[in-house]
């Protein structure tokens, strides 16, 4: 190995290293946001969106410099464009380091592979959360609204009818 591809490893390495921190602090803000949705503090979910804002900034940033090191590595290789694609380009160039560096490299991957993979579901864990939040939100709407403007007690039959409504406004003065 010569020492420009050498020193474009470590280069990688350094740069890989970055994007697991910037990737953890991702998934830290992410562990963080489901207590503050809970809490529903809307200053303290601004500063949440704020911080996660930054790191995703942070995390375009590091992907940049990843991406022109790979690309900088496959021409010294002389590696073809199509034979490392995206999702196949830190396996593709563990074939090709030295030892130290090989092992490096797979620490570096399987730790973004698992932080990535807990990402997306704490992700999806959170959307949950919103997701049932807003619809009970939009339940209690409706509700206050059939309150407020009843519909019609009777229908053209001549029957009662039913608004369906799942509660009632208590008032206990006392």
């Amino acid at each position: 190995m010569n020492n420009e591809l050498h020193f474009l490893y470590d280069s990688l390495i350094s740069v890989l290293r970055n994007e697991v921190d910037v990737y953890s602090k991702i998934h830290k803000c992410f562990l963080n946001e489901r207590e503050i949705l809970a809490g529903s503090s809307v200053d303290e979910l601004y500063e949440s969106n704020s911080r996660k804002e930054t790191c995703i900034l942070k995390a375009r940033i590091v992907e940049e410099a990843r991406t022109k090191i790979v690309e900088r590595i496959t021409n010294v290789l002389n590696l073809d464009g199509k034979a490392l694609n995206k999702d196949r380009s830190l396996s593709t160039l563990l074939l090709h380091g030295d030892d130290s560096q090989k092992r490096d490299l797979e620490e570096c991957r399987s730790a973004l592979k698992s932080l990535l993979m807990d990402i997306h579901g704490l992700n999806d864990r959170n959307k949950t959360l919103l997701d049932s939040s807003l619809f009970y939100v939009r339940k209690s709407i409706d509700f206050l609204g059939q309150l407020i403007y009843p519909n019609a007690t009777y229908m053209s039959t001549g029957r009662l009818k039913t608004n369906n409504l799942n509660g009632k406004i208590v008032c206990r003065e006392g």
